[in-house]
């Protein structure tokens, strides 16, 4: 797969360091988190953060939305628990919370790494997220060392990304929490355009590198869809493709765990035009595990503050849809 401008696309803002970060917060306690994780209503209208050291602003514009959003927080790599902490207590009180353990892009190679910062942020944030995505977009090959390695280095690999998965779903689970698992859409049946190897295809992935206790109790399974220049010219059929991932994940709800564009530079009406499409399908498919989701990836940098073209734009087109219940 030729992911176009990877690095743009996942290129995170180190969250602000700690002093900052806790000025911003003030005067919130640790405390407060004595407040229960939610049951998400649906449809989920959902939207991404790749950064929260501007979190008033942020809180701000999440009030001006039609409905309560649900925001997914993506955690850098080489930051504490503590350092977002008092960042998600105001978020919690206005949205829902997904919690991003770790971008696809940043993927560890050993299990060590991830169990530990899987620990660290469910004990960490507890009671601030109500949901926590165990695997992102984590059928591409980016996320193993060796992309176009041998079949039996990639098998190894992947089979070891798989039990990563594995033991943070183990670790969310026995915390009483909810789980979410994020495949990249790259259905391409010409193999030349969005995997590198047969084995990435979402169509194949889960069932051969996760465990059936994964795909049983999985909460949530989604796709990340990144239709423009990074994965294009796909003719994507949504609602047998979310059987197929229904079929896969039978007692999860399904939606989209993120769509974008690798660049916010992308022409303006691309990006209108995937909000205005995706966000409104919730009053169109007729899946009762459909949720929606979407978690347009550059939120922060590009609907903060509301007085933002883009903000109006997904605010015009969720203030019609139906109302989470």
């Amino acid at each position: 797969m030729k992911k176009f401008a990877i690095a743009a696309k996942k290129f995170l803002v180190p969250v602000a360091v700690s002093a900052a970060l806790y000025a911003a917060s003030a005067p919130l306690s640790l405390s407060a988190n004595a407040q229960a994780a939610a049951t998400i209503k649906a449809p989920i209208y959902g939207v991404t953060l790749d950064d929260v050291s501007n979190i008033n602003a942020i809180v701000t514009s999440l009030t001006k939305l039609p409905y309560k959003p649900t925001v997914r927080v993506v955690f850098d790599p080489g930051t504490t628990a503590a350092e977002y902490y008092p960042a998600l207590v105001k978020l919690h009180t206005v949205a829902y919370v997904m919690g991003e353990i770790m971008d696809s892009y940043y993927f560890p190679t050993d299990i060590n790494t991830y169990t530990a910062r899987t620990k660290e942020l469910v004990n960490g944030l507890n009671g601030t997220v109500d949901v926590w995505e165990i695997a992102n977009e984590i059928n591409g090959e980016w996320l193993r060392a060796n992309p176009n390695g041998s079949n039996t280095t990639v098998n190894a690999q992947e089979t070891a990304i798989g039990q990563m998965v594995a033991a943070a779903h183990s670790i969310v689970k026995a915390a009483g929490g909810k789980t979410a698992v994020t495949l990249y859409y790259n259905q391409d049946p010409k193999g030349n355009n969005c995997w590198e190897k047969t084995v990435d295809n979402w169509r194949t992935w889960p069932t051969t590198f996760l465990p059936s206790n994964v795909l049983q109790n999985t909460d949530y399974a989604l796709f990340s869809y990144y239709p423009y220049q990074d994965c294009p010219g796909l003719t994507p059929n949504w609602t047998t493709d979310f059987a197929a991932l229904e079929a896969m994940f039978p007692n999860a709800k399904v939606g989209f765990g993120e769509i974008g564009t690798s660049s916010i530079n992308a022409p303006v009406s691309v990006q209108n035009n995937l909000i205005t499409t995706y966000y409104p399908m919730v009053n169109t498919m007729k899946d009762p595990k459909f949720i929606g989701g979407v978690f347009w990836w550059n939120y922060a940098e590009q609907m903060v503050p509301y007085t933002k073209s883009y903000f109006t734009t997904l605010k015009n087109t969720i203030a019609p849809l139906k109302a989470p219940q």
